[in-house]
């Protein structure tokens, strides 16, 4: 399958997710995975190569980078490897390239981490509506992510009133420190009990 983990809206969460679920398919499910960095900023391509050095075991997975304008040239060789493999790809925020399209486009699952702030509902429902348009066939989650105690009721259930028109809302993951202190390699207990139920989830009913 290759899974986008996609928002035009930056600090949402989109690399933390990607590690997570790249941790739980191959420690949990065994699941053969790679991820293509597509972001300019490399967070996870950073902290997958920062992790080689820490650790002696072998990684879960490899990690790619791969820049936006050559994703076309790629994306015959990332279809054949998603018969076998979890192919993850972590985008930039933003959806100001037709490149970056193109890898909508192409998602078989597109996760869409957000949180119920104003501006990040707005920027993920453009986002939603961008990608419905460009694949009316697109499994489109929306991953509630470093949920606020302070969000009121009545904003968190307009907001998920408004998005389920384009795909289903998982679990929510609650904001939690153990989620800064993620690596390649494991998934803490502490981050396990905060992300199990959202990333159950997404196995169940979409990846598995």
């Amino acid at each position: 399958m290759k899974i986008v983990i996609a928002n035009q809206k930056g600090g949402v969460g989109k690399s933390t997710t990607c590690v997570l679920l790249a941790n739980y398919l191959a420690l949990e499910k065994n699941e053969e995975v790679v991820i293509f960095d597509m972001d300019q900023q490399e967070t996870v391509y950073s902290k997958w190569e920062r992790d080689r050095e820490l650790y002696e075991n072998e990684p879960l997975y490899e990690v790619l980078k791969l820049d936006l304008e050559d994703y076309p040239r790629y994306a015959a060789d990332l279809d054949a490897l998603k018969g076998h493999t979890q192919v993850i790809i972590d985008m930039p925020g933003r959806l100001d390239d037709d490149s970056i399209l193109a890898v909508l486009k192409d998602a078989d699952l597109i996760i869409c981490p957000m949180a119920y702030e104003r501006s990040v509902f707005e920027s993920s429902h453009v986002f939603a509506h961008v990608a419905r348009h460009l694949n009316a066939d697109n499994k489109i989650v929306f991953l509630p992510t470093r949920l606020s105690k302070t969000i009121k009721y009545e904003t968190k259930e307009k907001v998920r009133e408004v998005l389920a028109a384009f795909g289903e809302i998982a679990p929510e993951i609650a904001e939690r420190v153990a989620l800064q202190r993620i690596d390649t390699v494991s998934i803490s207990s502490e981050a396990r009990e905060v992300v199990q139920e959202s990333l159950d989830f997404l196995y169940d009913r979409y990846i598995r």
